[in-house]
């Protein structure tokens, strides 16, 4: 009886094995690692994955999203209405709506330096508290200049005594450039428009400087001599008069006071 040959039918069952074989190695390929943590995305060409099924992959990797369209009873309002948030059932508030206990109160703001320095010298009982507060005052007025403002105060500081004004006044105008919130600035120029001689010019810088400091001594005490170089002596007598107000102990103010009202007077001093 003849050999049957059973080449043929291997042939056929290794290449039957071949095509169930090769989609499978496509599971252990990296498109299937990129769908295995990414299951709701298909193959980078948009193609779904030879041998994947839609869900399968999420169903196994990921855990079941529950339906958003059904309640649960712990859901469920005290009304029976339904899909009120957890976090907004209290009053209808959010949790984070709610203070913890023992959560501190807000802090005030810390009282300014230089106005409570301006009260004291007020109320101050000695001549030497006063200029001691005085001191302070004026520190603190000078506080925070970058190194290019004071650089341009020393320049003009230098100028002014080498009576070059124009240079002195040039620099000060920098430094209100550089730093236009400090009022001590603007009295400094005033006081160098005012050795040269220009009068409206310093009263000008003056009454904007007091409207930012109007406890600053030293601008009031300027201000006076100011108006009663222009020889307006109401105006020098109330400028005067307000360098009490803010500093009752100043050097000399209570003389002067008298001297300009004897003044206005008419009176001999």
């Amino acid at each position: 009886m003849p050999k049957r040959s059973f080449r043929p039918v291997l042939t056929r069952y290794t290449a039957l094995r071949g095509a169930v074989v090769r989609p499978c190695l496509l599971l252990g390929s990296a498109a299937f690692v990129v769908l295995a943590l990414s299951p709701a995305k298909g193959s980078p060409d948009g193609h779904p994955v030879p041998g994947h099924k839609p869900g399968l992959h999420g169903a196994a990797t990921s855990p079941a999203i529950p339906d958003r369209t059904t309640t649960s009873p712990t859901d469920t309002g005290p009304n029976g209405s339904a899909g009120t948030p957890p976090s907004t059932r209290d009053n209808g508030k959010p949790d984070s709506a709610t203070a913890s206990p023992g959560a501190k109160p807000p802090s005030a703001p810390k009282p300014d330096p230089l106005q409570e320095t301006s009260k004291a010298l007020r109320i101050a009982h000695t001549p030497a508290e006063a200029r001691a507060l005085e001191r302070r005052a004026e520190t603190l007025r000078q506080k925070n200049l970058s190194a290019s403002t004071r650089l341009l105060l020393e320049n003009a500081d230098s100028s002014l005594k080498a009576h070059d004004y124009r240079k002195a006044e040039a620099a000060l105008d920098n430094a209100l450039v550089l730093q236009p919130d400090k009022p001590f600035i603007r009295r400094g120029r005033a006081r160098v428009r005012y050795a040269a001689g220009d009068f409206e010019g310093a009263i000008s810088d003056l009454g904007v400087a007091l409207q930012k400091d109007p406890d600053d001594p030293l601008s009031w005490q300027l201000l006076s001599q100011v108006e009663e170089e222009r020889h307006d002596l109401k105006a020098a007598l109330q400028a005067a008069r307000q360098l009490l107000v803010v500093d009752p102990l100043a050097s000399g103010g209570a003389k002067r006071v008298k001297a300009l009202q004897a003044q206005l007077d008419g009176r001999a001093i």
